[in-house]
């Protein structure tokens, strides 16, 4: 039986035996077709155009690594995961069941060859599984190039590593840290999608190492993309794959044996900030796991050791930035791009080049401050150190961030292998070295110098506000100020939706109150359903509910807060209400959070918090006083 989260993936102009296909819904069969001259023709991957590039003799297999990392990249795009606020699993990965035409296809069809690859590609996407059957077939697409002969081998120049080039901060730097303090030549190799700005950017680095390094850089960049349709998946987990695929095929082309991958290591270990972020929310491109299974991959491909060396596992974010000033070349920052959201239009500052409010960006506005290169940074269409944050995505990618490090600055060298224990099992095995708890302390000794540097970073903004001027709401300043990273996300909530509410029930309610306490249930139900949107935004992992809706107290178990009105007017007295709560309490589990919301326009209750106190000494309860 097929689950609802498996995919059938044709590349090539593979046509299976219906016995294949049948079990697939329609919208679960995917073709994907790259010859522009059929009328199908949906992804660009330009081979022959990066074979004219490179201008030498490709041979079968690595044409058809390109193509299969093509269509895993444009599959990984075309094919949606859940949705934002889906926390389980099975409701967030997929499973990828590949069938492709390829050259050498007795290579392809070997077992350990498909399941070096899936078992990368199935850690890195934090998908259910990806399956791969090759066929017959692979053919070049277009005029076979006149370089692409055996007798014609690239032309590199000696004493080169290969290493990938984003356009971003840490790229830039390992270039840089190579070109500066070596007398190595650098072999630079992009991807590039139809994301214009990223290709702008990518150019225009290249350009000025060009300038400032003469003779020593070669630059490829291979071109791969969806066309005639937008992506439904931006997530890009797969992208490592097809990065580390070129770079693969040009270090066998230039008899290179190893590839460079440039990336902080907080980055690359990205520990789960909430409990949300696990598989394919929790990016795992560079984490030394999925570096070691695609070395594990490549080695099989070429039959001989290709490693893939991570220079930068140790560094932080803004040891990035002061290699970079180390270099020299701190005029080069505000041409990199680091932000997630570059297919994006920016609605503040039409100048900007990051979006301001992405993890990414989070982590760069701060490493900046971190290491007084803030006024080299890029343009932000949303500023952290001064801007007010309000969306609410933004609002919990800085939750989030800040809460990691409250986590880490509480770590100590005694408690903290065993609070990591889950994720640093997927990391130790893959790191350099032989004994486990030096591994781990060098881990340990990176996120306290990450958490050091961010809390000298927060300083340093604190230090821009004017004790003269009113403070600023939802900015940086004004969370930090709040202490709202030392309150449980659940807690917040609450504070949200007593804030919404705080204003709009006396407005719904001014010109005529409820006649009964269902129709009082009734409008607030309204008002925060209008707003779930933006409170799933915001505190994706929390589900809520006004019990009054839950159609059976079964389904109590699935709900983290439980939201629950009394109104108290006329002949209704205190205690009633007092015995009311007292009910409800027995009836929902103990760890759930529940807020009672009453509604008091009579002002029958004196004093709020004498009410409140005994309601509030009972597990996770909550009392809200509206009039």
């Amino acid at each position: 039986m097929i689950n609802s989260n498996s995919h059938i993936v044709l590349c090539g102009g593979v046509s299976p035996s219906p016995h294949k296909t049948k079990k697939y819904a329609s919208n679960h069969i995917h073709r994907l077709i790259i010859d522009p001259s059929n009328p199908g023709h949906n992804i660009n991957l330009e081979l022959p155009h990066f074979i004219q590039l490179v201008n030498c003799h490709f041979p079968d297999r690595i044409k058809d690594l390109l193509e299969i990392a093509g269509y895993v990249y444009a599959a990984d795009r075309m094919i949606g995961r859940g949705a934002n606020n889906s926390l389980e699993y099975h409701s967030w990965s997929r499973q990828l069941n590949f069938i492709i035409r390829v050259r050498d296809v007795s290579f392809w069809s070997n077992p350990e060859i498909t399941k070096r690859l899936s078992d990368a590609l199935t850690f890195v996407s934090g998908d259910q599984g990806y399956s791969f059957i090759f066929k017959d077939g692979g053919a070049d697409i277009g005029q076979k190039s006149l370089y692409d002969h055996e007798a014609i081998q690239l032309q590199k120049r000696e004493n080169s590593i290969i290493g990938l080039f984003s356009g971003g901060l840490d790229s830039l730097a390992g270039a840089l840290e190579i070109l500066t303090t070596t007398d190595k030549n650098l072999i630079l190799v992009s991807h590039r999608s139809n994301t214009t700005g990223v290709s702008k950017i990518q150019k225009g680095i290249h350009r000025l190492l060009e300038t400032d390094f003469p003779g020593r850089i070669q630059y490829f960049a291979f071109y791969c993309n969806l066309h005639g349709e937008r992506a439904v998946e931006e997530t890009q987990r797969t992208r490592i794959f097809l990065y580390t695929a070129i770079a693969y095929s040009l270090s066998t082309l230039a008899s290179e044996k190893e590839i460079h991958v440039f990336e902080n290591g907080v980055t690359s270990l990205n520990f789960s900030k909430r409990a949300d972020l696990v598989n394919a929310r929790a990016s795992r491109t560079t984490h030394p796991q999925t570096l070691k299974l695609l070395e594990n991959f490549y080695s099989a491909v070429g039959e001989e050791q290709r490693p893939i060396v991570h220079p930068f596992l140790y560094n932080t974010k803004t040891d990035i930035f002061n290699k970079i000033k180390a270099a020299g070349k701190v005029n080069y920052i505000n041409s990199t791009i680091s932000c997630t959201k570059t297919f994006l239009s920016f609605e503040n500052n039409s100048q900007a080049t990051h979006c301001g409010g992405c993890s990414q960006c989070v982590d760069r506005r701060l490493a900046a401050f971190a290491s007084d290169l803030q006024d080299f940074d890029a343009i932000y269409d949303i500023d952290i150190a001064k801007d007010p944050i309000t969306s609410p995505e933004s609002r919990t990618h800085l939750n989030d961030y800040i809460r990691a490090i409250v986590k880490y600055n509480n770590f100590t060298e005694m408690n903290f292998q065993y609070e990591m224990l889950a994720a640093l099992t997927d990391i130790i095995p893959y790191l350099e070295g032989q004994r486990p708890s030096e591994k781990a302390m060098r881990i340990y000794d990176l996120l306290k110098t990450h958490t050091s540097q961010v809390l000298n970073a927060i300083r340093n903004i604190q230090l821009l506000q004017d004790p003269l001027k009113p403070k600023i709401a939802n900015t940086l300043n004004a969370y930090i100020d709040e202490r709202m990273h030392l309150k449980p996300p659940i807690e917040c909530l609450i504070e949200t939706i007593k804030a919404k509410l705080t204003i709009a029930i006396p407005q719904a309610f001014e010109h005529e109150k409820p006649k009964h306490e269902n129709a009082l249930n009734d409008v607030i139900h309204a008002l925060i359903q209008g707003e779930s949107i933006d409170y799933g935004r915001e505190y994706p992992t929390i589900k809520f509910s006004i019990a009054r809706v839950i159609p059976d107290h079964s389904f109590l178990e699935i709900y983290d807060l439980l939201i629950e009105a009394k109104y108290l007017r006329g002949n209704t007295s205190k205690a009633a209400i007092t015995d009311q709560i007292g009910a409800d309490i027995t009836k929902y589990p103990k760890e759930k959070y529940k807020l009672f919301i009453i509604y008091d326009p009579e002002r029958k209750i004196a004093n709020d918090v004498n009410f409140s106190k005994d309601i509030e000494k009972q597990p996770n309860c909550k009392v809200f006083i509206i009039r």
